[in-house]
């Protein structure tokens, strides 16, 4: 669907384009982070430091409608390939350029690094989700609440879902957003993309990792009562206990003893960065503009 017609248009000769009023063009893409400094505050007063925080972005399209998705028929312009974008770093780094037709832009529509296709049941897993694991985001640090240290580490593909959009990019402008630009013939026009990572762990919910269980018939086979894990048996009585402490390691709701905490897909952890990436806080997308020579 957007693909293809935007690869009709570049094939077009001159002649046609002047007769639309367009011609060939290309835009410059750069990808940045932000500099994080100090702890990002989460739920329930939990102080959240990222170590890491990486996103495998793209493809990118540009469309002339307001709002993307099944609306935009054709990009104007579109990035077809991915890059792994460290969102702690602030400095630019130029990826590749959009390529299309001159006009102007009002939506913007990405994958992260898993492009849903029309011709596949799974994705097509791009160089940069491979990169990370085939993973769209990956988050490492770790979180400090009523004096527990919870190292935690958050790998999450993000994906259109086969009973969703198939074949529509994942993230998308929504039609109250902001968003537009004018591409000139006479001006060379270049696009940064800068990602805040702190969102992303804003919503994870560390305190739930901290409650405290007993055993109990019908209960969970692993509990934890601060950092000792107990191991039940089928009666509700304590089979077995461990101290995670001993070993370096914290008793965590759910997991019993861990060196950290590995969100797994459904889990709350998981669900909410999958949330805050996909319908969070938007990147923020920068134009510059200079005459060309």
């Amino acid at each position: 669907m957007r693909r293809a017609l935007l690869g009709l248009a570049l094939l077009l000769p001159a002649a046609a384009s002047c007769d639309t009023g367009q011609v060939t063009t290309a835009a410059p893409l750069r990808l940045a982070g932000v500099a994080v400094e100090g702890a990002v505050e989460g739920k329930d007063g939990a102080l959240i430091t990222l170590t890491a925080a990486e996103l495998a972005f793209g493809p990118l399209y540009l469309c002339a409608g307001t709002q993307a998705g099944e609306l935009c028929e054709t990009a104007r312009l579109e990035w077809l390939e991915s890059a792994v974008v460290d969102a702690l770093d602030p400095t630019p780094t130029e990826v590749g350029e959009l390529v299309g037709v001159t006009g102007v832009v009002r939506s913007w529509m990405y994958d992260l690094g898993l492009s849903s296709q029309l011709t596949q049941q799974g994705p097509l897993v791009l160089d940069a989700a491979e990169a990370l694991g085939g993973s769209s985001v990956r988050l490492t640090g770790q979180a400090e609440l009523a004096g527990v240290t919870i190292p935690f580490l958050a790998a999450v593909p993000i994906q259109q879902e086969a009973e969703t959009e198939q074949g529509v990019p994942v993230v998308r402008k929504s039609a109250s957003e902001d968003f537009e630009h004018e591409l000139r013939e006479e001006r060379r026009s270049t696009l940064l993309v800068r990602f805040d990572p702190r969102p992303w762990v804003a919503e994870i919910d560390f305190a739930d990792l901290l409650v405290e269980e007993t055993c109990s018939e019908g209960g969970p086979a692993k509990v934890c009562a601060g950092v000792l894990e107990r191991t039940c048996g089928p009666d509700g009585a304590v089979a077995e206990e461990r101290d995670c402490a001993a070993e370096g390691a914290g008793c965590y709701r759910g997991l019993g003893c861990a060196a950290r905490v590995e969100f797994a897909p459904g889990s709350q952890g998981f669900k909410a960065v999958r949330d805050q990436v996909v319908s969070g806080p938007r990147p923020a997308f920068e134009w510059s503009a200079e005459d060309r020579e």
